[in-house]
């Protein structure tokens, strides 16, 4: 009987956002192939309390462990004297305790982490002898990297050391595990060139539920003009400041042309600057939203305007999948093949994102059939039992 451990950083469920997104399709996919599969997991926010009961796969067993933001900063501050804060704010000794007793009474042939932190929890464990897979999804050390350089002391000093660590504790995980995986192409080079160069490293891209998202979907709100959207987790705050750059820099340009068009900023946990811009000239920041596809489907552009962007972007999948015409910057689009002019427009400057969300808000058919041509690439490309056909090679 083939059993599989899965260690999840976050709960992968609702599959809402980016790595819960990614960590819940891996895991339905890697269920298939084994007769056991057990997941342990954090929960991070008060919200996921109500529906952990809900996860909609087969698992023999569920464990968790639920802390307060408090409770993990906390945990960060007495990271910063030793390892790495990333670790320390997902990492809990009980659920440690819980996966040492499985591990001990019904010892799996596979565990997979998802997200470095994960790994943890199989470094301090007292005997593991089975099958090793880590899916780092993207470069995180780099990620702080680029935090500590656009922001001011003494927040600088800390995300530096974090980055340091961090990518430490990366190089620890290839050494240590069979195999890892990242999003892209791009984010591979990057962890070779940054961290370490290994064999051990694959790329397994992200894909989007093809049916889940879908031009036909009808939304349960109404509009009376045109409208732009922008989905995302809120309190990320590369997301953060996409759109406070887009409202600041190119919402004023589209609404000089454009009057009656509304921004929708649809996303949980606005930080406060994103805040700052409700009811502002037509923005609406809706925080937290059960379906986004409501606002997907209300979209005649969704905009993916990020300055700072890793991996694959959810968003521009979904909205491809939705039929939506996109209008996203080069670092947003990295790593997606939609040719750009035909199924997406990439902006450049601020001047060129007003332009081409201006054009497509008042030329519909354009809008229509660049939101066609992104669902068929979608069809054509990024179905998640394609983009997974890796992993069914290595458990099949």
């Amino acid at each position: 009987m083939k059993r599989l451990f899965f260690i999840a950083h976050r709960l992968p469920f609702p599959p809402n956002k980016g790595d819960k997104l990614r960590a819940y399709h891996i895991l339905k996919h890697l269920r298939k192939y084994f007769a056991e599969a057990y997941l342990f997991t954090h929960l991070d926010e008060a919200r996921d309390l109500g529906v952990v009961d809900q996860l909609d796969l087969p698992l023999a067993g569920l464990f968790y462990e639920y802390a307060p933001a408090s409770k993990r900063k906390l945990r960060c501050l007495k990271g910063l004297f030793k390892g790495s804060l990333s670790v320390a704010y997902f990492y809990a000794s009980s659920l440690q305790r819980k996966f040492n007793q499985l591990l001990k009474e019904r010892p799996p042939d596979v565990i997979f982490c998802s997200c470095a932190p994960a790994a943890e929890y199989v470094f301090r464990a007292p005997e593991v002898r089975a099958r090793l897979f880590l899916d780092f999804m993207d470069v995180d050390s780099e990620k702080w990297a680029a935090y500590a350089k656009k922001t001011g002391f003494p927040y600088r000093l800390v995300y530096a050391l974090e980055a340091r660590r961090l990518r430490v504790y990366e190089a620890r995980i290839v050494q240590r595990f069979e195999r890892v995986f990242l999003v892209s192409a791009n984010e591979a080079e990057l962890f070779r060139r940054k961290v370490l160069n290994s064999a051990k490293i694959t790329v397994v891209e992200n894909g989007v539920d093809l049916s889940f998202f879908n031009p036909h979907y009808q939304s349960s709100l109404s509009k009376e003009g045109p409208v732009v959207v922008f989905t995302g987790a809120m309190d990320y705050p590369p997301n953060a400041e996409a759109v406070t750059w887009f409202a600041q820099n190119c919402w004023p340009a589209v609404k000089k042309q454009c009057p009656k068009a509304s921004f929708y900023v649809v996303g949980k946990d606005p930080l406060p600057e994103v805040k700052a811009l409700h009811r502002k000239d037509d923005i609406i920041v809706t925080g937290f939203v059960p379906d986004a596809r409501d606002y997907l489907a209300l979209a005649d552009v969704c905009i993916a305007p990020l300055q700072l962007a890793r991996g694959i972007q959810n968003k521009i999948l979904e909205a491809a999948a939705m039929g939506r015409a996109i209008v996203a910057t080069p670092q947003a689009a990295e790593g997606i093949n939609l040719k750009e002019g035909e199924e997406i427009f990439i902006a450049r400057t601020p001047e060129e994102f007003a332009k081409y969300t201006t054009l497509l808000l008042r030329d519909q058919n354009l809008a229509r059939s660049l939101g066609e041509r992104a669902r068929k690439r979608a069809e054509k490309e990024y179905s998640w039992e394609k983009k997974l056909e890796t992993l069914t090679r290595l458990f099949s």
